[in-house]
């Protein structure tokens, strides 16, 4: 079966919205902030951090070692490290269009959860508790679309419609990272480098 043009369009259009509709509202930027930042050469450093407040700046700016000991310290909750990281990618989709999933909600209540064992038992569920991971959109994450850039993915299991398997289905990858205690907060594109010398 061949998708019409316009049917294609379509559903990307409403992928886009979609997408765009889980940022939440005090995230979302001023047309005079995403005019200001097609005028950037540099998007990344100062440029983005002025949306950010001071706490989520040093929390992005922290190596992965260091959040994660902090975390376990309770210098940081997971529930603040989460957020910090899910504003910046907010942040980053509005000006550039580069997450092909926000996981924001899904991220929240792992977070949460990582919060409640750490206050209820004082132990960390694995060597990543609490650490905010972006997975590329190659690895399936149940509930959520698994498209590497193919507008006939969306809403499918890698083109097939079994309920069995649509949005049913974590790759290994993304149980072990979950099970040591990762935090998935989005689904970043594929390089189309990623296709050179396919025939």
């Amino acid at each position: 079966m061949r998708i019409s043009h316009a049917s294609w369009q379509a559903t990307a259009r409403a992928k886009v919205a979609d997408i765009h509709s889980r940022i939440p509202q005090e995230w979302l930027l001023t047309d005079t902030d995403l005019e200001k930042a097609r005028k950037q050469r540099t998007l990344t450093g100062p440029f983005i951090e002025q949306y950010l407040d001071d706490c989520e700046k040093k929390i992005i700016g922290q190596d992965s070692v260091r959040l994660v000991a902090k975390i376990k310290s309770q210098e940081y909750t997971a529930v603040t490290v989460t957020r910090a990281y899910c504003k910046t990618a907010a942040i980053a989709q509005q000006i550039n269009n580069c997450l092909h999933e926000v996981m924001f909600d899904f991220a929240s209540q792992i977070a949460s959860e990582l919060d409640q064992l750490m206050a209820e038992n004082g132990t960390v569920k694995g060597p990543l508790h609490g650490l905010p991971i972006s997975l590329k959109d190659q690895f399936h994450v149940k509930g959520y679309d698994t498209t590497m850039g193919y507008v006939g993915w969306i809403g499918t299991y890698e083109g097939s419609k079994d309920p069995a398997k649509v949005h049913q289905v974590n790759s290994q990858v993304v149980q072990e990272l979950l099970s040591l205690g990762a935090v998935l907060f989005c689904k970043v594109k594929v390089l189309s480098r990623l296709f050179e010398g396919v025939q």
